[in-house]
Parts: structure tokens; C-alpha cells; sequence
């Protein structure tokens, strides 16, 4: 350990999401967990709509608060009038950063702003760890302690989004008369020049860059290349302690407890299966579930006529779930069946029942769940995208077919213990 890292008692970490729920908060629950057994004194800024929801002893937390969107909610004293900002969309929120409206951006900011000045002075930092080259991490930034920043992919996709947006309002504002679709052009046009600036600050101002694959990497120094020289590769781990192969797992308490949310009313799901395949994942499109469910109903006959009954189990949840359920009921699917979101205790005994597990993602950063369904024991099938193939030790330089799947078998690998 360097003198650096030994100095370095307190550490700040800040998300603009929750820890959970997404591949970015269940790394930084295992980080977190890795820097306690380190010694360390850890504080996580988070946004949440609520407050009870599983944390770390021994971690301090600090709740940026936003509405919920569910009936009844918790109300948070000093809450965002609107739900936590998302680049995609998550299982507990379908607000996002491209719908949101200037003046809620000016509040976002506000919020951030006062949560890290108040830790910044309360819990005194060594470093903070901002997840995300965006907003958050950029106000970190101002504080003057030093700052690393994780790039997790979608911050990416956010950036490159925001210009693209940026040029079509610029273009619209260009031929539009009307006063007040000009003056709304004109918010549109400052929010996402603001997105782009707080982005930029934040790769300039940080003083390490860590990129979770290869393919990030490359992509992170293409939109950034004036911060290319702080990059760092650090693949992500998982949490050893959470994914295992559960030899506790049974079929009839593990599959006997699901039941299929595929329509309005809950069925319980037929046990009599020969192989089961597995994702797990947020309902976003880039993370192609429709393609599985295509995927699905090729199997689901093929395999039955060689005498082979598969199920298909879909966790999770999120903004496309309408939409997903009703092209399975279109494909006129018998076998797969849609459970919601799981805690990680939950995935864990289902990965461990599982023969695959299918990622297939067309654009995916790094592929969280491809090691946590190895370290479940069973192989995994995913798409040559992003992070994918350096996970699966693929060489991307041998990588010609874009719509070519590779299958890793299950292996050990490094993780956060």
C-alpha cells in the first residue's frame, strides 16, 4: 500500500442514484464494504425517495431526497418536488435527465451543492469518490478535495446524448416564431449546454479517472481527450460474500416462491422444468431484453421438440415493463415468466438454480451481472458489446461479427471480498 492510500482515513463517496438497484449502487455497496474492512471511515451521498432501505453499518449515509413516485410514499423533509434524475430509467423512478425541466435542474444542483458542502465540512474527506462523470461529481470538484471519479458508461451515453439533443434544439430554434416555444427552446438549449459543462468540469477537475473495460476506456478518452492522461482500467469485482454458489438453493423454495407478474393477476410458476435461464437487469433498452424475449420464442418450441421444457425467468423491473410484457404476450410465450425486482439474497439462489444466464445488451459498459452469474456457478451467453468480451477474456481485436454471442463457462474470478 502506497503512503497515499495509507493516509487516507476518510473517505466520501457520492452517487446521484440509490445503492441499489443499478449496476453503479451495487458497486458502490461493495466498495464501501471493501474500504470498511480497510479501516477506513466511509460517508455515501446517495439520492433516494425514501429512507428506509438496506445500509452498511458502520456507513454513514446522507440522503439527497426526492419524491417518489408510488402512492403514499414516504415524504423526505426538504425533498426534490420530483423524483431522483436518471440517465435510463430505474425500478424505483422514470424521471431522467432529458424530460427534466431547467428550473428542476437548478434544484438538483442546489440539493447536491448543499449535501456535499455539509459532508465536506462534517465528515472531512480525504478524497471523495464521485460515481458518474456528471453533475454530482462535478460539484465535488468545487470543494477542493481531492477527487476520483468511476465512469460507469451510462454518464457516457449521457454525454454523447446531450449534444445530440443540444444540436436539435439549436436547429429548432433556428425556424421557430413562436415566442413561447422559443423561450422553452432557449431552457432546453441552457440545460443541456449545462449538462455538457458540468460533464467536461468534471473530467478536467478530477484527479483520477477510473474506466471499467477496455471499451469504456476508449470511449471515455475519444469524448475526453483532454483528461485521457488520469485514466485508469480498474475492472469491476463483486461482492464474494453475496454471490456464491448457494448450495442451500432449492427448486421449491426458490422457484416455488416466484410467481409470474406477466399479467394483471400473479400465477404461481410450473416447477416441472428441465433447464432454467436466467436475466437479471434493469427494464432499459439498451439492455435488450426484447431481444431475449424474440430469443425466446425460438427456444421455447425448438427445445420442446427434442424433449428439453425450459423456463425463462426475467428480474427486474422499470420503465419498459408495459411494453416488454405485452410483446411476450404477443410471442404467445408459455415458459417465460416476468418476477420483478429481487433483493441480491433473492438473485443469488435463483442464479444458483440457473443453467445460463443470457445478457444480451447492445450496449453494455461493463456487464456486472456476466461475473455474478459465473460466481453463481452456471455459464453465461452475452451480446459482443461494450465490456462484454473483455470480461468473457474474448480478444476484441479477433471480434469482426458485431452480431456474433459468446459463451463464457463459469469461472473464478477477481472480486471485492
Amino acid at each position: 500500500m502506497s503512503n497515499e492510500q495509507t493516509n487516507v482515513k476518510n473517505i466520501l463517496m457520492v452517487t446521484a442514484f440509490p445503492t441499489y438497484g443499478a449496476g453503479s449502487g451495487v458497486q458502490v455497496t461493495a466498495l464501501a464494504n471493501s474500504y470498511l474492512k480497510e479501516g477506513k471511515n466511509v460517508t455515501i451521498i446517495t439520492a433516494n425517495n425514501k429512507t428506509d432501505f438496506d445500509k452498511i453499518p458502520g456507513v454513514k449515509y446522507h440522503i439527497v431526497p426526492f419524491k417518489s413516485e408510488e402512492e403514499n410514499a414516504e415524504v423526505i423533509p426538504g425533498q426534490c418536488d420530483f423524483n431522483y434524475l436518471m440517465f435510463t430509467t430505474h425500478t424505483e423512478s422514470t424521471a431522467n435527465f432529458w424530460d427534466a425541466s431547467l428550473e428542476q435542474i437548478r434544484e438538483y444542483e442546489m440539493a447536491f451543492r448543499k449535501a456535499i458542502n455539509e459532508e465536506v465540512k462534517e465528515s472531512k474527506p480525504d478524497i471523495i469518490h464521485g460515481q458518474h462523470n456528471w453533475i454530482s461529481t462535478a460539484i465535488a470538484t468545487e470543494t477542493g478535495v481531492p477527487v476520483v471519479t468511476t465512469i460507469h458508461g451510462t454518464d457516457l451515453m449521457g454525454f454523447e446524448r446531450s449534444k445530440e439533443e443540444l444540436k436539435k434544439v439549436r436547429s429548432a430554434l433556428k425556424s421557430e416564431t413562436d415566442p413561447e416555444k422559443i423561450k422553452h427552446l432557449k431552457e432546453e438549449e441552457e440545460k443541456y449546454n449545462l449538462y455538457i459543462e458540468y460533464a467536461n468540469r468534471a473530467a478536467m477537475n478530477s484527479s483520477k479517472i477510473i474506466v471499467i473495460s477496455e471499451a469504456q476506456e476508449e470511449k471515455f478518452k475519444s469524448l475526453f481527450p483532454m483528461a485521457a492522461s488520469k485514466v485508469e482500467l480498474i475492472e469491476n469485482g463483486y461482492d464474494t460474500s453475496k454471490f456464491y454458489v448457494d448450495e442451500t438453493a432449492t427448486k421449491e423454495d426458490v422457484i416455488g416462491s416466484l410467481v409470474s407478474q406477466n399479467t394483471d393477476e400473479d400465477k404461481e410458476i410450473d416447477l416441472d422444468y428441465d433447464k432454467l435461464v436466467t436475466f437479471v437487469g434493469k427494464f432499459a433498452d439498451f439492455k435488450g431484453i426484447d431481444v431475449l424475449l424474440d430469443a425466446a420464442s425460438k427456444y421455447e418450441g425448438e427445445l420442446q421438440e427434442q424433449g428439453i421444457k425450459p423456463l425463462t425467468l426475467i428480474v427486474g423491473s422499470g420503465q419498459l415493463e408495459g411494453d416488454l410484457k405485452a410483446q411476450a404476450k404477443r410471442l404467445g410465450l408459455k415458459n417465460t415468466h416476468f418476477v420483478g425486482r429481487k433483493n441480491t439474497d433473492e438473485v443469488r439462489r435463483i442464479q444458483s438454480l440457473s443453467d445460463l444466464s443470457v445478457i444480451p445488451s447492445r450496449n453494455e459498459p461493463f456487464g456486472l451481472v456476466v461475473i455474478e452469474g459465473m460466481a453463481c456457478g452456471h455459464p453465461v451467453i452475452g451480446t459482443n458489446s461494450g465490456g462484454i468480451p473483455g470480461i468473457m477474456n474474448v480478444n476484441r481485436e479477433d471480434i469482426s461479427d458485431k452480431s456474433k454471442t459468446y459463451v463464457t463457462p463459469a469461472r473464478s474470478i477477481s472480486a471485492y471480498g
